[in-house]
């Protein structure tokens, strides 16, 4: 039976070739079948993460066949302000646990398929995957989540009861020290405010959704969405010549992308210490609070208000607050911004890159996440949970967020480091043949600032962010 449903299938499949072959080089028009997660900030308060392990083929169909139908597609708006917003993604174990089969998914790229590469990402020491979800479940148990918003906890228990419900007969993974799923939520209310009092959200890539031509300082959507790779932008699965089933794995991804899901815990205790301690030494003649300022813009690149420091070096400025149109050419020394801040390492913008580095394009992300835990201002550690969720959706996990953390881990991509072994303040300090000190040039004399572990990983998994028609499809068996 099988066997004869897969030569009607290659049949129909070899005489769509040509057309299915062309509407992959089409424009993206149906953002109704793209989930809205990827295309735009749902500005939601609250938020809950469900993880689940598909312990039977049935039970995973059944509950897909329930969460397709909800699923928030990029048509929707956030001014529409629904009631809860539901995205689902789905691990490479997941494919394999619903019966995708064999033959389509060997066209997945290998980072996907394998689990992730903790060397690559600088996730050693406390960070090292052997550590992940407080060591309630292995990484690879994970199959799908589900990722729901909304802006009171009423609604979000309510739409959460009834996702459990739906997924009765697969098993619930509950990484929480309290076996809790993992939720987010804003810090005072304040939509955009981090844990370390950085203001989040402010740099996201400008997307060109169609095929018009770009505008300066747009990315082409093959970045992000799968399904539409051509030569010069690639990504996987994608159409073979000659090779039926990779028709058939590029619609099983079509208008889906890739997200990193990363449950980082940030030490705000040590952080704050840090700041007092530093600051003054490092910066003498200001007052304490307002070194402390400094030194905290000088380990981002903006003032904790986003004032980028480029434009504005010695205090914040509130009409400069959002900007994002700036470059680093006009500060080779790094006297305004340090190399090493975070923003400059993840975006180097129009900053020289090494021959190697500047081979391919600058790797962008689309940046999706919320804080979690309560909020800390003092310097001793209360032991309660608290940080960031992050979603970090990309085309290629390999060209876009692997490249990004390489570059976080040694900051070695652009001939303006003095010292090739640098790091981005925000990464693993445990990763091997780096330096701790974190350079801040100055006019008299460059400073040295011993940096700590700010940031621990708690958990990292690879999902496909399906289409809405690909969820339906595989709830239905097609892809068997």
């Amino acid at each position: 039976m099988k066997h004869s449903l897969h030569n009607r299938e290659s049949a129909l499949i070899d005489s769509r070739f040509s057309i299915v072959y062309k509407a992959a080089r089409m424009s993206l028009t149906d953002l109704s079948d793209i989930q809205g997660l990827i295309h735009h900030s749902y500005g939601y308060s609250k938020s809950r993460h469900l993880l689940f392990e598909i312990t039977s083929q049935e039970a995973g169909k059944r509950l897909l066949d329930y969460l397709a139908p909800l699923t928030t597609h990029a048509m929707v708006l956030p001014a529409a302000k629904p009631s809860a917003l539901l995205n689902v993604g789905i691990t490479y174990k997941g494919l394999e646990a619903l019966r995708v089969a064999p033959r389509l998914l060997k066209f997945f790229p290998s980072e996907f398929r394998e689990e992730p590469n903790k060397q690559t990402m600088g996730d050693l020491g406390l960070s090292d995957p052997a550590n992940w979800w407080n060591g309630k479940f292995k990484t690879e148990q994970i199959h799908l989540v589900v990722h729901l918003y909304t802006q009171s906890l009423e609604i979000l228990d309510e739409v959460t009861a009834d996702v459990r419900n739906a997924a009765i007969g697969c098993q619930e993974l509950r990484p929480t020290r309290e076996d809790r799923a993992i939720e987010g939520g804003w810090i005072d209310n304040t939509p955009g405010e981090l844990h370390f009092g950085y203001r989040d959200g402010i740099s996201q890539p400008t997307v060109r959704w169609n095929d018009a031509p770009l505008q300066q300082g747009e990315i082409d959507y093959r970045h992000f969405i799968l399904g539409y790779a051509t030569q010069k932008i690639q990504s996987a699965p994608m159409i073979l010549p000659s090779s039926p089933d990779s028709v058939l794995a590029t619609e099983l991804v079509r208008n889906g992308s890739y997200s990193v899901f990363r449950w980082l815990y940030q030490d705000v205790a040590l952080f704050n210490r840090f700041l007092r301690t530093e600051g003054p030494r490092v910066f003498p003649l200001l007052p304490p609070k307002d070194a402390e300022e400094l030194l905290a813009a000088k380990l981002m690149g903006r003032w904790r208000d986003g004032t980028p420091l480029v434009e504005s070096p010695d205090a914040p400025n509130t009409l400069l607050s959002s900007s994002n149109s700036f470059g680093y050419t006009g500060d080779l020394n790094g006297q305004r911004c340090p190399f090493s801040a975070h923003i400059r390492v993840v975006n180097p913008r129009d900053q020289a890159l090494n021959p190697t580095s500047a081979a391919e394009e600058i790797p962008r992300v689309i940046r999706r996440g919320t804080p979690f835990g309560p909020k800390l201002t003092e310097e001793e550690d209360d032991q309660v949970e608290r940080g960031l969720v992050g979603m970090f959706i990309c085309a290629s996990i390999l060209r876009q967020f692997y490249k990004l953390t390489g570059w976080m881990k040694v900051n070695d991509f652009s001939p303006i480091f003095p010292d090739q072994h640098a790091q981005d303040p925000l990464a693993n300090r445990s990763s091997a043949n780096t330096t701790t000190p974190f350079l801040i040039p100055t006019e008299q004399s460059s400073q040295n600032v011993a940096l700590h572990n700010f940031v621990t990983t708690k958990g990292t998994a690879f999902f496909l962010l399906p289409g809405v028609k690909t969820l339906q499809a595989i709830a239905q068996g097609k892809y068997q």
